[in-house]
């Protein structure tokens, strides 16, 4: 039995994603997903350094309300936010990630011209019992533990079952509620299952389910103003030691998948699911201090739908077509409809065209999103790109009602390859966007009673530069990115806005080999990066989203990280030693990164 391995994929056929595999992360120093996308070109990740807070995902100046978050092709963006919280998806489950980003990420969801995100998740085809153990720890209470066992039931048939814990901080302290800083402890539970059949190597059925259970304290932050040290956890007041959320999420989804003959490259799959969110928001009275505010929000939704894919492949032709018809439920029913086509051509030798289209249609509005790009292959060691795209979005929010933002994307790029030795990357890319989506607690039309200051341009404009470079010598392995991003001038309260750094830099330097005749095979090195100076963004708890701040200016910074990874028999032994030389520095106003983190931890395969 060949179980269908593209299930699950965005790109059955293609080779447009940047692609992370299970043993790729495996090898990767992570705490969740965010890290994990940390390390791809064109990429700001907005830690919070608290684990269960939502980080911000920038992709070329383009933030996460326009990047599609999939789970095995499923888009799984919140209605309210037009987020996802990372946190909530489990690294171990994840099978490969699948990554897009340019002119043909618009094609996906229509919520996607920033970027598409896919985990594909894990299936699993084992007669004899398999268990993997994964166990994380580092300071103030953090832990990680997952724990996962998958066997055959039957003939084709196979039941996979995880449990995921993620724990931060106390609730003993005399201070009540600590992490890191107060109010800043997380303790989340997730369950993962999937039942695949595997009815012949041409039928494929499989039910997944994931279930989410969260209590994340949201402090918004270290007071600025009322604090003497900034970076001292014991010391630093928060601006709030009351508030809260608890999050309940329940996803299902059923998928039928067909492959006419062994030989087919052809794939047509069916997936209908259903998800079931609330997130509870509140700001107490009767917790640590009190603010003399009582707030009480639930964020509830219910989704359903159906999303039907086609993909067909040639020596000359790959073909994908989909359609997603959902309703979500609200306190009144929302339905929208995507449909997507895209089609890449080998119109002669080394030369490849690709056009694609999606169209999206939410209540009465409709939205065109279009484009196409070219690749010329030279050799086998350089690779030409060009494209463009143009996408409309419509967005509503408790925030934002019913909002249509146009973006024109342009790309140019070139690929250097030489042998196993060297793979290098040049990136240039130009966004427009007309009638940007907002979101904010200043009133746009009058942000200023005293005076007239211009708060966003009509238009935004970012133009960026992105080159990234792994060098292997021998055992020693060299791998680096850099991002220029020139971004609109913005005012807001009489300060000038810098939302995101305008150059960050990472890079990694190791050693990989296998010693001890080839009992241990080990990786060790130093990760040094980066940020240049800015005001960045800052949470908004209530509604969970993020809006500009004007309150301090920090950076540049800069941080060096040492780890290591080893492998002895079926297991994996990682050390980290975050941010070697101590220095004190911001990522979000005001959420402190740590001077000195460590975290290890063991991951163990068992058979039988």
């Amino acid at each position: 039995m060949i179980p269908i391995p593209e299930l699950g994929s965005i790109e059955p056929f293609g080779n447009t994603a940047t692609s992370i595999s299970a043993i790729d992360i495996t090898w990767m120093e992570y705490r969740s997903m965010y890290d994990l996308l940390s390390s791809i070109p064109g990429f700001f990740i907005r830690d919070l350094a608290s684990p269960g807070q939502q980080n911000q995902i920038v992709v070329n100046g383009i933030d996460d309300k326009n990047i599609c978050i999939m789970v095995d092709g499923i888009p799984y963006n919140d209605i309210h936010t037009g987020t996802f919280n990372l946190w909530n998806i489990p690294v171990d489950a994840i099978e490969r990630i699948e990554v897009i980003t340019g002119p043909q990420a618009v094609f996906y969801d229509g919520q996607s011209s920033g970027g598409a995100i896919n985990i594909v998740t894990k299936n699993y085809y084992n007669n004899r019992a398999y268990t993997r153990l994964r166990y994380s720890q580092g300071v103030d209470g953090y832990a990680h533990t997952d724990a996962m066992f998958a066997q055959n039931i039957m003939r084709g048939l196979n039941l996979s079952f995880g449990l995921t814990y993620y724990g931060f901080g106390s609730n003993k302290e005399s201070k009540g509620y600590i992490g890191r800083f107060s109010n800043s402890n997380n303790d989340a539970w997730t369950i993962r299952t999937k039942l695949r059949y595997n009815i012949s190597n041409s039928v494929n059925v499989s039910f997944s389910y994931l279930y989410n259970r969260r209590w994340t304290g949201l402090n918004g932050g270290v007071d600025f103003f009322n604090t003497v040290s900034v970076f001292d956890g014991l010391l630093a007041n928060v601006q709030n030691y009351d508030a809260y959320e608890k999050i309940f999420n329940n996803h299902s989804a059923l998928t039928f998948a067909y492959k006419p003959g062994e030989d087919s490259s052809q794939i047509i799959s069916f997936t209908g699911y259903y998800f079931d969110r609330l997130r509870e928001y509140r700001d107490d009275e009767n917790r640590s201090s009190a603010n003399g505010i009582l707030n009480k929000i639930d964020f509830s939704s219910v989704e359903k739908g159906i999303k039907a894919q086609y993909s067909y492949k040639t020596d000359g032709n790959h073909f994908l077509l989909f359609g997603n018809i959902k309703q979500i439920q609200l306190a009144t029913s929302n339905d929208y409809t995507t449909f997507g086509i895209k089609d890449e051509l080998n119109l002669f030798e080394n030369f490849t065209f690709t056009g694609f289209s999606s169209v999206r249609q939410q209540q009465s509005n409709v939205s065109t999103s279009y484009g196409g790009d070219v690749r010329f292959r030279f050799s086998e060691a350089l690779l030409l790109y060009v494209g463009y795209s143009q996408s409309e979005f419509t967005y509503s929010s408790p925030l934002v009602i019913y909002n249509t933002q146009q973006i024109k994307s342009s790309e140019v790029g070139a690929r250097f390859k030489y042998g196993e030795s060297f793979d290098g990357k040049i990136i240039v890319t130009h966004q427009i966007i007309d009638n940007a989506i907002i979101i904010d607690t200043i009133n746009i039309t009058n942000p200023s009673p005293s005076s007239n200051t211009t708060y966003y341009p009509i238009q935004y404009i970012f133009d960026g530069i992105s080159v990234s470079a792994r060098l292997m010598w021998n055992n020693i392995h060299l791998e680096g990115i850099a991002n220029y991003l020139k971004q609109p001038s913005i005012t807001r309260e009489n300060i000038q806005l810098t939302l995101y750094p305008e150059l960050t830099l990472d890079g990694s330097i190791y050693y990989r080999d296998v010693l001890f005749k080839g009992s241990l095979d080990f990786k060790v090195g130093l990760r040094g990066r980066y940020f240049s100076k800015q005001t960045g963004m800052k949470q908004y708890d209530e509604f969970g989203v993020w809006i500009p701040s004007s309150i301090v200016g920090f950076g540049p910074s800069g941080t060096m990280d040492f780890f290591a990874v080893g492998k002895i028999g079926d297991a994996y032994i990682h050390f980290v030693w975050e941010n070697l030389t101590g220095n004190q520095y911001l990522l979000a106003p005001v959420y402190p990164m740590y001077d000195r983190n460590i975290r290890f931890g063991v991951s163990w395969e068992f058979l039988e």
